[in-house]
């Protein structure tokens, strides 16, 4: 039951979430400017992107923030 496609579905949502609230702390830590829609847009990604932005937010910064900015700063969203 814990494994059902619906618990899973969950789990990806949690995991959407805290990737999500990690890179809005990254970007605030980094005086990135967030627009008032700023978590709708990370929200776009999947887990797994918002996971490999975490990784470098942590082992490359400036690429992540630079990333993170081009996500944020999208014409046209």
């Amino acid at each position: 039951m814990i494994d059902s496609p619906f618990w899973e579905e969950q789990r990806a949502k949690e995991r959407t979430r805290l990737w999500s609230q990690l890179l809005l702390t990254f970007a605030e830590a980094r005086g990135l400017t967030l627009p008032s829609d700023a978590s709708e847009l990370l929200a776009l990604l999947d887990a797994p992107a918002l996971e490999s932005l975490v990784n470098k937010a942590v082992t490359t910064p400036d690429i992540a923030a630079t990333e993170l900015r081009a996500i944020l700063t999208r014409q046209g969203h």
